[in-house]
């Protein structure tokens, strides 16, 4: 009987496990779909512009960093978002004026604002099926497992390249919170444009 139970244990970890990996990958299927339709653009194209309209003037290495691309891709990348007039290259910064920044046209700002939607509304479908109390037991929950997903560095900009950083305290992102000795609190909390703002959040 010992035996029994011990391999009906071990059966149901791994059975936990595949049910969170199934429901990790359908609920990211989801999302890139949904922003994806939303814009009729590449998912790639998709983060760069949620990272570039999250990082005002974020220069070409900041947003390779953030997309965990090659050089000459994240360059093919901003061309191809230039030419169909969703973003614009800027050259010199106060702290460098040979640093190419890039920016969002209102194009762009419109796109951001249709991906940032199309997203929350997979994710709304999904954790308004929680109550309060729920909710806030999934949170911890994630919290205590993102150590264990998330390395510190360029990879917590890398997972969040889709986030809405307009709903999100930095101080409490469990992202942030996973590796502490990456993070920095930003000077002010991120908001978008306020003709960019629709009344969908996630």
């Amino acid at each position: 009987m010992v035996g029994q139970h011990s391999a009906i244990s071990e059966s149901s970890d791994k059975f936990v496990e595949n049910v969170f990996g199934v429901f990790a990958r359908a609920l990211s299927d989801k999302m890139d779909v949904a922003v994806q339709a939303a814009v009729n653009l590449s998912n790639s194209a998709c983060y760069s512009i949620v990272q570039i309209g999250s990082e005002p003037n974020a220069s070409i290495e900041t947003l390779r960093r953030m997309l965990s691309l090659e050089h000459s891709s994240t360059v093919r990348l901003v061309t191809g978002l230039e030419k169909k007039g969703l973003v614009q290259r800027i050259r010199g910064t106060a702290h460098d004026r040979r640093e190419v920044c890039v920016v969002l046209t209102d194009a762009g700002e419109t796109c951001f604002t249709k991906i940032l939607d199309a997203r929350s509304k997979v994710l709304n479908k999904a954790v308004g099926r929680l109550n309060a109390e729920e909710k806030v037991t999934m949170l911890g929950l994630i919290g205590k497992l993102m150590p264990a997903i998330v390395v510190g560095g360029d990879d917590q900009h890398f997972v969040c390249r889709l986030c809405n950083l307009e709903v999100c305290p930095q101080e409490k992102c469990p992202v942030n919170l996973a590796h502490p000795e990456f993070y920095e609190l930003p000077p002010e909390p991120f908001k978008r444009k306020s003709s960019c703002k629709s009344g969908i959040m996630n």
